[in-house]
């Protein structure tokens, strides 16, 4: 069973005790480190078949930091920074394109989400 780090909260309830003496082993993962990060954006974009690294390193650091190391949170943001760095006809993606990704993926802006075209983005880089 995996959840939110606020799960280890709930269990310390009372009513949960029933139910968390059935987990028998419990783990907590760390968000990735700054080298962490850049390795799995290179692999991600390696298995997307861009041959060049695309992403500043102050890029990188933004993901990383703006997302706290949380891989789902790194994604988020490196594909909303990706769609930003094309409409720019950009072939760069910079910290820049982090920000404007941040403001739209975090307060979960509908517009973003319905302009994403699976595929698209990734043309204009190679």
């Amino acid at each position: 069973m995996g959840g939110q780090a606020n799960l280890i909260d709930k269990m310390m309830y009372r009513s949960s005790a029933p139910f968390a003496s059935r987990i028998v082993t419990r783990c907590h993962l760390e968000g990735l480190d700054r080298q962490g990060m850049e390795q799995y954006i290179g692999h991600h974009l390696t298995l997307a078949g861009v041959k060049r690294s695309i992403f500043e390193d102050t890029a990188i650091t933004a993901i990383q930091q703006g997302a706290g190391g949380i891989l789902r949170k790194a994604n988020h943001l490196a594909r909303g920074a990706l769609i930003a760095a094309s409409k720019d006809e950009s072939r760069t993606v910079t910290a820049d394109h982090i920000r404007l990704a941040a403001t739209e993926v975090f307060k979960k802006n509908q517009n973003f989400a319905n302009s994403y075209r699976h595929g698209t983005f990734v043309k204009n880089f190679n």
